[in-house]
């Protein structure tokens, strides 16, 4: 028997999140990161203006930040010039405005110098550092690592990178701002998951070597920066979420351990900031070689219309489709010399085709006018993407079919992951239960692969309801939605996919939890997808 769920206890966590999730809308991650670092360069000026024990004055910074961001987006048109390849439009600024906070300290001369070698070499390894066009390092831990091994080496009127943003002054700055901007990207299971590593090895250095002052360590290193900053860059991160959490850890150790290796009798390496990132870059390197997700792969695309403002974005991949697993995403980009900054030039889509499956497909949506991004794709502008990235974790169990229930609930454009996934399924399907829900008739989309899976046992609805679309929060209707049988004991073990734009997903998930209580204490059994638009 169900029951009733109290909207009041499920719509104050969608309340609270409602500003981000209408920013999510316009704002792509990288776009969310490169707002914070303004802000964050704001509210530095701010600091320098009114503190005058902040150690640098405004024209130092304006100094700086003009050095940085120049050299970064100079040098990286220079080398794409050269090699003839379109660079992403605001990956260059975000960049620089990275080194800017990381890089420059000391004397005056020395400062500048070391910022513009910082930002060439960043702009250089976008294209030397790079595995089958696919980039292996970060390019700001790149330009700083390269700074530390020439200060290292003793080059004349370079310093170490002197990570100055790690100043009282900026703490609270840098605490509101690195909050919102790890929000709209999603990422507070990564930077716990940091903060927590970083504290036990602070707890435990102190305990064997003594000395460590945890608030010293909070105001005075670059922790909080690098968590929300740095860490989640999407190509030099690992994109499955058990590899995530390694990685994330991984770099939170090294960066607090205090610990040296003696390479040479004249070399020591000090896990420093930079080197704790290198690390961490590398191992993410590693596992995209170990799952073969590390190429770029080049498509030729054309795009159709699907539905009502919903296209197909279909691509024949040069060197072999991509490896994927059914239900995962890609983050496509297209590059262009044209492209305005803040335009930027990657989205993230889920794959529609089938793993192996040629062309590649992916399948969009658009409300009222379309950015310039997917604008570019729908009036033929744009006929070459790239598959930049490949990840996240909402695949089916690996025993299903054979084993086990699946409920995929959707709404609107959300079938996209669910599409991919019943292209992959072979066999008898009796133990998967599809729900599509739409706002108008109009947008009803891949309605023969519905009908193939109906064909093979699944339970398929597609259900025309407006007040649905936003979510379910009704524990009635949902039982009525997916299926009687799926109450009670007959529910255990199944596992239940959400997709679609935020308040979907987080209502939907709440009534889930209410009528099937047993994921309450198996979370995991709760999978879900937002699609934030943009």
């Amino acid at each position: 028997m169900t029951t009733a769920v109290s909207t009041r206890s499920t719509s104050v966590l969608p309340r609270l999140l409602a500003p981000f999730d209408a920013a999510r809308r316009h704002l792509t991650p990288y776009r969310a990161v490169l707002c914070g670092l303004v802000l964050l360069a704001v509210a530095a000026f701010v600091v320098s203006a009114v503190d005058a024990d902040f150690g640098y004055g405004p024209d130092e910074l304006a100094a700086w930040l003009l050095v940085a961001v120049g050299v970064s987006g100079a040098a990286t048109y220079l080398f794409a010039a050269i090699l003839r390849v379109p660079p992403n439009s605001d990956s260059w600024l975000i960049t620089g405005l990275i080194l800017f906070f990381v890089v420059p300290g000391g004397s005056e001369d020395t400062a500048m110098a070391t910022i513009a070698t910082a930002a060439a070499i960043a702009a250089a390894s976008k294209y030397v550092l790079a595995w089958r066009r696919r980039l292996i390092l970060n390019p700001a831990v790149a330009g700083a690592v390269g700074c530390y091994a020439l200060a290292y080496a003793g080059v004349e009127g370079l310093s170490f990178p002197f990570w100055w943003v790690a100043a009282e002054p900026l703490l609270i700055p840098m605490i509101v701002i690195g909050a919102a901007v790890v929000t709209l990207i999603r990422e507070w299971l990564l930077v716990a998951v940091f903060v927590v590593a970083s504290l036990v090895t602070i707890g435990v250095v102190e305990l064997v070597r003594g000395g460590q002052d945890l608030s010293t360590w909070i105001v005075s290193s670059p922790m909080l920066f690098v968590a929300a900053i740095m860490l989640p860059e999407p190509l030099t991160s690992p994109a499955r979420q058990p590899h995530r959490l390694i990685y994330t850890a991984l770099v939170g150790v090294l960066m607090h351990c205090q610990y040296t290796v003696e390479v040479t009798d004249s070399y020591t390496l000090a896990f420093v900031p930079e080197v704790a990132l290198l690390v961490g870059s590398l191992y993410a390197f590693a596992v995209r070689l170990a799952t073969r997700t590390a190429r770029r792969v080049r498509l030729d695309v054309e795009t159709t219309p699907l539905a009502d403002r919903t296209y197909a974005l279909r691509g024949e991949p040069a060197g072999g489709a991509p490896s994927f697993r059914a239900g995962q995403w890609s983050s496509v980009s297209v590059p262009r010399w044209s492209a305005p900054v803040w335009a930027g030039s990657r989205r993230v889509f889920s794959f529609v085709s089938a793993p192996k499956e040629v062309p590649v497909e992916f399948g969009f949506t658009v409300a009222g006018e379309p950015s310039s991004f997917k604008a570019a794709l729908i009036d033929g502008r744009a006929r070459r993407t790239w598959v930049d990235e490949i990840g996240g974790d909402f695949v089916l169990p690996r025993a299903f079919p054979g084993k086990g229930r699946v409920v995929l609930l959707a709404s609107g454009v959300g079938i996209t992951p669910f599409v991919s996934m019943m292209r992959s399924l072979s066999g008898d399907l009796s133990g998967l239960t599809v729900v599509h829900v739409l706002r108008e008739p109009g947008r009803a989309v891949y309605g023969d692969v519905l009908e193939n899976a109906g064909s093979k046992g699944a339970r398929v609805m597609t259900v025309v309801a407006p007040e649905l679309a936003d979510g379910v929060d009704d524990a009635d209707r949902l039982a009525e939605l997916v299926g009687a049988n799926i109450d009670g004991a007959d529910s255990d073990g199944a596992h239940y996919y959400v997709s679609g734009p935020p308040a979907f997903v987080e209502r939907t998930s709440s009534t889930i939890r209410h009528l099937d209580p047993a994921t309450r204490l198996r979370p995991w059994r709760i999978h879900t997808d937002s699609f934030t638009g943009y």
